[in-house]
């Protein structure tokens, strides 16, 4: 999780510099709008405190962006791991929504402050120092005081936070189960004894969340009394000093201004302490959550390609569905072969092929690659090693070169070479609509321009006249060494063109 983090961050590092400079430009208004202030200079004033506003709404927005980005990344990470991991409903959605909400609150209400901590404090401290150096110590001795105080209130509500994590995952466990199991629960009319648990159960996480709310108030309030205090230390001093004639009263007054906004970041800190402990909290789960060991092993990086398969006893029955696309299907793919798979229309020879691709699992039995069930390999390792074409390939509203490459980096001359092949003659750069063939002959070089050593063909050269299906084959056939190549077809030219043939 920390690594994804970082790589956040880095990835969008440019946004990050903007949010600095936008802070910093904020910092510079809110100085001159103190100095023109103390020169009586009202209309510079309302200008310099117009702009501070403005960059402060555009800062919060650049911020805003950001954080919808990161929530995206996180749920995207989340659903990839869901099918890999031994994980239960009230826990993943929890971490789905409460937790990378804890994350989006963190992003909005702390994530400006924790800039302005950065940025603004030393701006201030240096405007002070210049200004009178003994305020600018007064400043420096003070500051650190808050900081510790949220380093010690931190400790007592992690556990507290932890808690009430805990009991918001048994909720939301409880209330998934009693949602699934309703029908049953009022034909047994058990409704007003669960509805009592699921009320008990809500009551103890209510009242551990309030048990971090009263901590998140006393830190509050602490931080606003040290703060004020700190602010009061600075304003008697200066008012004894003006009277003593030791400092100017522009220098004097000037300081005065900035001291309260010296201090904000860390008030604000104060104030939203909760959501800072709540986000730590989420990161530590989340990072338990990514850092847990899959369940299913990376057994494809041992896979000896390319891959001898073999289909044992599988069934699929698609959902709400009453009958079976398979059933109890047993058959062997040689390794390195251009293997046919046959049957009527509706035996099952696309369910067959998305079986073999990893699109679906299989609702019985199991398919091997070499002796690896595929049942324990990442499904994403597993996608890098196979190409698949459909019977009817998407056509994405992009340009046709994008459109064969699947926005992958790709020679134009590797692209053309195969589109002289296939006897296709295309303006890659134009993004329009093209012929049932020439989506059928895209989506076949879009997957031999994966260069995978297990290719799987569903009818790929349906609908095409004799001598473009020659040319479909002529190309396969160049293609294939070293390959594993699956065809589902009814055409005879590609049954005699296979080296094995499977009937289902």
């Amino acid at each position: 999780m920390i690594g994804t983090l970082k790589s956040f961050f880095l990835q969008n590092k440019k946004s990050l510099i903007e949010i600095a400079v936008c802070k910093f430009v904020e910092g510079v208004a809110i100085l001159a709008a103190s100095f023109f202030l103390v020169q009586f200079d009202i209309i510079l004033f309302f200008a310099a405190t117009a702009a501070r506003f403005l960059i402060s709404a555009t800062c919060a927005k650049k911020i805003l962006k950001l954080s919808t980005k990161f929530q995206n990344s996180i749920r995207k990470n989340l659903h990839a791991e869901i099918f890999n991991k031994e994980i239960s409903s009230g826990e993943i959605l929890t971490l789905t929504f409460d937790t990378v909400q804890t994350l989006d609150d963190f992003f909005i209400k702390v994530f400006p402050n924790v800039f302005s901590t950065v940025i603004l404090l030393p701006l201030f401290l240096f405007s002070a120092f210049f200004t009178d150096w003994l305020t600018a110590i007064i400043l420096l001795v003070t500051l650190p005081i808050s900081p510790l105080l949220l380093f010690l209130i931190g400790k007592a509500t992690a556990e507290k936070n932890s808690r009430a994590w805990l009991e918001l995952q048994n909720l939301n466990s409880q209330f998934k189960e009693i949602l699934s199991a309703i029908t049953t629960l009022k034909m047994f009319g058990r409704i007003d004894a669960v509805a009592q648990i699921l009320k008990s159960t809500s009551k103890k996480s209510s009242i551990a969340t309030l048990e971090v709310l009263k901590l998140a108030f006393v830190s509050s309030f602490a931080l606003e009394l040290i703060t004020t205090l700190s602010i009061a230390l600075v304003a008697v001093t200066l008012g004894l000093r003006l009277i003593a004639g030791g400092v100017e009263f522009e220098a004097a007054l000037f300081l005065l201004l900035i001291a309260p906004e010296f201090f904000a970041p860390l008030r604000k800190l104060g104030v939203m302490f909760h959501v800072v402990i709540s986000a730590k909290m989420s990161i530590e789960r989340l990072q338990k959550f990514f850092c847990t060991e899959s369940a299913k092993v990376s057994a494809v990086e041992k896979l000896r390609l390319p891959p001898e398969i073999f289909v044992e006893n599988v069934s699929y029955t698609y959902p709400q569905k009453n009958f079976s696309a398979l059933e109890n299907v047993t058959l062997k793919i040689p390794a390195g072969k251009i293997t046919a798979i046959v049957g009527e229309s509706g035996a099952g020879k696309s369910t067959l092929l998305k079986l073999l691709a990893g699109l679906i699992l299989p609702t019985r039995g199991e398919i091997f690659f070499n002796e690896l069930p595929t049942s324990k390999f990442q499904r994403e390792s597993l996608f890098a090693k196979i190409a698949y074409m459909p019977q009817a390939p998407k056509l994405f509203d992009a340009t046709l070169a994008e459109n064969f490459s699947m926005f992958n980096q790709l020679e134009t001359l590797e692209l053309e070479k195969f589109l002289s092949a296939l006897n296709l003659q295309l303006d890659l750069s134009a993004a329009k609509k093209i012929s049932r063939g020439q989506l059928q002959r895209l989506g076949l070089i879009r997957a031999l321009l994966k260069n995978s050593s297990l290719i799987i063909l569903d009818e790929p050269t349906a609908g095409l006249d004799f001598a473009t299906e020659e040319k479909v084959l002529a190309l396969l056939k160049k293609f294939s060494s070293r390959r594993t190549i699956i065809i589902a077809t009814h055409r005879q030219a590609v049954i005699d063109f296979a080296e094995n043939v499977i009937e289902i």
